[in-house]
């Protein structure tokens, strides 16, 4: 009885051994870890990283503007919402630079404006001299093309990216984003 035991686990073993030795890389490095491979990134993670937290932050700036100037309840709560939402963003691509050893973009308004996809410097300030029913309808196209313009950014990451937290996250802004450009167009239509 312990002999045919033996047997039968010497013949578990032998058939174990072919097929972790094909799960492992050809080079004889150990099969990379889903942290190692979250872990490799690329210019353009590092690119999208840089340019988003500017771009979140102006969505941001855009967000508060509605806040004591807007009079529908939908730009209202978009506005709060924004804010959350764009916030935490930023605190994961920052932290994902820092970890790169990258730069984290100042906190400079007038730089950000030259992006391509920015508000601009006097659009925002007629959207601050507006308030009620007319801030609302200047302020949710101006939104909306902001919001487009993230949405092609996270498009290029998708495309050129590799760092997989970073790609998760550019897939959610797309579908967050492209809804909340849907909602903004039935509102103006």
């Amino acid at each position: 009885m312990v002999r045919v035991r033996t047997r039968l686990l010497i013949a578990a073993l032998a058939l174990c051994v072919p097929v972790s030795a094909a799960c492992a890389p050809a080079t004889g490095e150990p099969a990379p870890t889903a942290a190692s491979r979250d872990a490799a990134y690329g210019e353009a993670d590092i690119r999208f990283a840089q340019e988003m937290i500017p771009h979140h932050r102006q969505t941001i700036r855009l967000a508060e503007l509605a806040e004591g100037r807007a009079h529908n309840l939908y730009v209202q709560e978009l506005g709060m919402k924004l804010i959350a939402v764009e916030q935490a963003d930023i605190d994961a691509l920052a932290s994902w630079l820092r970890g790169w050893r990258r730069q984290v973009p100042p906190n400079d308004a007038k730089a950000a404006h030259a992006m391509p996809g920015m508000v601009s410097a006097e659009q925002l300030g007629v959207l601050e001299g507006l308030s009620g029913a007319a801030f609302d309808e200047s302020w949710l196209p101006v939104l909306s093309r902001h919001l487009a313009s993230g949405v092609e950014m996270a498009e290029r990451v998708l495309a050129q990216g590799t760092h997989r937290p970073t790609l998760r996250l550019a897939d959610e802004m797309i579908v967050n984003q492209r809804a909340t450009i849907a909602e903004i167009a039935e509102l103006l239509a």
